[in-house]
């Protein structure tokens, strides 16, 4: 609730598109791995070290900070007291990591949800939901105003999947970072593939949403457009 609150104050770019992934999923079946969620990580990072400015913050002082690595916070289903749990989990320098790597950390996280740095955020947790509203509300604001602070604690770009659990349709994420992206479920529908024959195509959608206090609409509009295209060309899988 306390992050929704803060999301709703922030001037919000939102955006969506439909990445048509249907040779891309031939070939993530061919090599058995990594999951879609993964392969929308790893392109998702790679872009945005493309373009930078999608995962800058703001300091203290009012300075743009632009950071080297982007760190992926993303929800890893695992279980707690017998339920399944979307627990937070940070992915370190994406942009330069394989495929393979990414999604054995992922898997690890599942199955050993301990091993995560987040699982050893609980105590501190407990001692912030403690705290009035109010100050929860201010201390919440202020971690955005000391960049390597929110990079250690939530990384520098969020993504979220619905489709990793089996959800379908879209949404819009809540802007957490300079740039946040919600995954939605797989679905299919005719359209024309790369031999101009007409056929069933499996269509990826994307929604994301961009801080437009730091990234001009010019600037996010021509990195959705890469964006798009790496995931539809699959290039990170040549």
């Amino acid at each position: 609730m306390d992050i929704g609150a803060a999301s709703s104050r922030r001037h919000a770019i939102p955006a969506w598109f439909t990445a048509d992934v249907t040779e891309v999923l031939e070939q993530l079946r061919a090599r058995g791995r990594p999951t879609v969620t993964v392969y929308v990580v790893g392109t998702l990072a790679r872009a945005v070290a493309r373009h930078p400015r999608l995962h800058a913050a703001r300091d203290v002082r009012g300075r743009v900070v632009i950071f080297d690595d982007v760190d992926v916070n993303i929800s890893v289903e695992v279980e707690a007291d017998g339920q399944p749990f979307p627990m937070n989990h940070v992915l370190r320098s994406v942009q330069s990591r394989s495929l393979e790597d990414l999604h054995d950390e992922v898997q690890a996280v599942k199955a050993n949800p301990e091993g995560s740095p987040t699982a050893g955020l609980g105590p501190p947790l407990r001692a912030y939901l403690a705290l009035p509203a109010p100050l929860r509300s201010r201390l919440l604001g202020s971690v955005r105003r000391f960049p390597e602070r929110q990079k250690a604690l939530m990384g520098t770009v969020g993504l979220t999947s619905v489709g990793m659990y089996g959800g379908g349709g879209l949404g819009l994420p809540f802007l957490v970072h300079t740039l946040d992206v919600l995954v939605g479920g797989l679905e299919t529908r005719p359209g024309y593939g790369p031999d101009g024959a007409l056929g069933p195509r499996r269509l990826l959608p994307i929604s994301a949403q961009v801080d437009h206090d730091l990234v001009d609409g010019a600037p996010v509009a021509r990195f959705l457009a890469d964006f798009r295209e790496d995931l539809e060309q699959g290039r990170l899988l040549t």
